[in-house]
């Protein structure tokens, strides 16, 4: 009977210990929820009044150059009729741009920028006004005016948006790398955004190239204090909220993300 006992005892521990062993491989720190794929996004929309911007007349200027702007695969599903954008040198308004849709459903904008033969080399920044949003964005990172440029010569770029809004004037560029030994197996149905009091705030891409890891921006507002990550995995069909905070107010932001 002693023999049987302790033999019981032994596989109920031997057991246990397995258990623990396989728990140990899978333990999370991060808090997960089983949940549906989520849309993640940031919500831009505001009630920002639709800005009154004029061309400056033609005889003002003697140089001009040409910009081509396509709105990234967020702002296009915002975009509407009422949309704008406009270039600013020196504080003044220098070009303005209805929305354009090309048969693939991009929008874009092509801007004829004046100035003068002195202002070559000057800053510009870039603003657009979201119809569809009622937001405006300013973007100052623009290539210097450069007269004289032709038109299937035009500067090409992609409007994203970034906290250069009024609704969320502030952003940090964030860089996240996921740790080797994961709680779940890698999908490409993987996401990952970056939440501040609950709400959206970025939403990073996973990079391909020689840096891998996740990037993006994150927007707020002055007096927010941390934003925390969530990752959804597509293999456990649910989020992980990663513990650790971020905390805001860096130019860049660089996590080692721990599950």
């Amino acid at each position: 009977m002693k023999t049987s006992i302790k033999l019981i005892l032994y596989a109920a521990v031997l057991a246990l210990a397995c258990a623990c062993s396989s728990d140990d491989e899978t333990v999370s720190t991060a808090p997960f929820t089983a949940v549906q794929a989520p849309h993640w996004a940031v919500d831009w929309s505001s009630n920002d009044p639709a800005p009154d911007w004029q061309e400056p007349a033609a005889t003002l200027y003697e140089c001009s150059m040409n910009l081509l702007v396509t709105l990234d695969e967020e702002l296009q599903k915002v975009s509407s009729s009422q949309d704008q954008m406009a270039i600013f040198i020196n504080g003044t308004c220098r070009g303005v741009s209805k929305p354009n849709v090309y048969p693939d459903g991009s929008v874009v904008f092509l801007i004829h920028i004046k100035g003068s033969s002195q202002e070559t080399g000057q800053e510009m920044v870039l603003q657009y006004y979201s119809g569809g949003a009622k937001a405006l964005f300013k973007d100052p990172f623009m290539p210097p005016f450069t007269p004289n440029n032709l038109m299937d010569e035009a500067f090409q770029l992609v409007f994203t948006p970034t906290g250069n809004s009024l609704k969320y004037p502030l952003f940090s560029s964030l860089f996240v790398t996921l740790p080797e030994q994961l709680p779940f197996t890698r999908s490409d149905g993987d996401k990952m955004a970056v939440f501040v009091d609950g709400e959206c705030r970025g939403v990073l891409t996973e990079g391909k190239d020689i840096y891998p890891g996740w990037r993006g921006v994150v927007a707020y507002r002055e007096g927010d204090g941390t934003a925390e990550l969530r990752f959804y995995s597509a293999e456990k069909g649910g989020v992980y909220t990663i513990a650790q905070g971020i905390a805001l107010g860096k130019e860049l932001i660089m996590l080692d993300a721990e599950f």
